[in-house]
């Protein structure tokens, strides 16, 4: 029998979850981490995998993959990693009392501002990588999911021809988890600097960080599944439609929160005051449109029968591509 392409997910978001239920027993049997600690970590992993940056960055690179007949199984796991590594580290750091963090966390320290900056760019730059890419997508007429074809599709591509698989994404979630800020990411932080005065060992205070860490894998890996379901299970006669309409979608979000993050950065780095732009319903807009699309074709597959066809959610192996 074919292993699911979605186990080794399953697999890492599972151990995590396990690791970070028994950090949090050790560390509640030991008294230096209340249940309800925990539990705030852990709804701020879930509202962070929410945010619009997260959502369009694995929405946009789940159907560039697709668009260029590569694997895109993976891909909400492999940023989710990338970020979580930030998270634990500084975590660590905070539980550890080391000096850097405290730095870092200094919104006027220059490494603040430098990790900010960089966080920052990455994530507006690539969003729009990733919105372009996308765009030859929208002039497809074929059934079947294809890659981009002709010089204006190769032009767009260019800047991501490296991103070949989901776990190329892992960089790329480190890099957008540099800037330490969003206020997920430095609540749990506060949280853990707070459990730290309690005196218990900074290993047993990774409960923290791990329930952070767990709930976003879980978060960022449905949405990735959600949004490989509705790219690839259509109806063969609608697939074509329906995927332009929402690759479409896909790419105004993606435009829509890379500009906001461009004129925060413009704020920020000449000291002018800029309109600011609330991302926040972009990331929400998309949630529902992924739930809102997966009930529509689930609801289409069970009124026409005779219509639908099975379509892979991933090639079935590798594919060769010319230089």
């Amino acid at each position: 029998m074919r292993r699911p392409a979605h186990l080794p997910t399953v697999i890492v978001v599972t151990t995590i979850h396990v690791l970070a239920v028994t950090f949090l027993a050790v560390g509640h049997a030991a008294g230096a981490i209340p249940v309800a600690l925990a539990g705030f970590a852990y709804t701020r992993g879930l509202l962070h995998a929410l945010d619009a940056d997260h959502l369009c960055m694995i929405d946009g690179s789940t159907r560039k993959l697709l668009g260029e007949h590569r694997d895109a199984n993976g891909v909400g796991l492999a940023f989710s990693l990338g970020h979580s590594t930030v998270v634990l580290v500084a975590g660590l750091a905070v539980a550890l009392g080391a000096s850097w963090i405290r730095t870092a966390l200094d919104p006027d320290s220059t490494a603040a501002a430098v990790l900010g900056l960089t966080g920052a760019v990455v994530s507006s730059l690539y969003l729009l990588a990733v919105a372009a890419a996308n765009v030859p997508n929208l002039t497809h007429r074929h059934h079947e999911l294809d890659g981009p074809r002709g010089p204006w599709a190769r032009l767009l591509t260019r800047p991501l021809r490296h991103v070949r698989h989901a776990g190329h994404i892992y960089l790329f979630g480190v890099l957008f988890g540099l800037g330490f800020d969003t206020a997920s990411t430095i609540s749990l932080l506060m949280v853990t600097a707070l459990a730290t005065m309690s005196g218990a060992s900074p290993l047993v205070l990774m409960a923290l960080p791990l329930s952070f860490t767990a709930a976003m894998t879980l978060g960022d890996s449905v949405n990735a599944n959600l949004m490989l379901h509705v790219y690839t299970t259509a109806t063969r006669a609608a697939r074509a439609r329906f995927n332009t309409v929402v690759t479409a979608v896909s790419i105004s979000c993606a435009v829509l929160v890379a500009t906001g993050t461009a004129l925060e950065v413009y704020g920020e780095a000449t000291g002018r005051a800029v309109a600011e732009l609330d991302t926040a319903p972009v990331g929400w807009g998309l949630v529902v449109m992924a739930v809102a699309c997966t009930a529509g074709i689930a609801v289409w597959r069970r009124r026409h029968p005779e219509g639908h066809d099975d379509v892979p959610t991933a090639p079935a192996g590798p594919v060769t591509r010319a230089a």
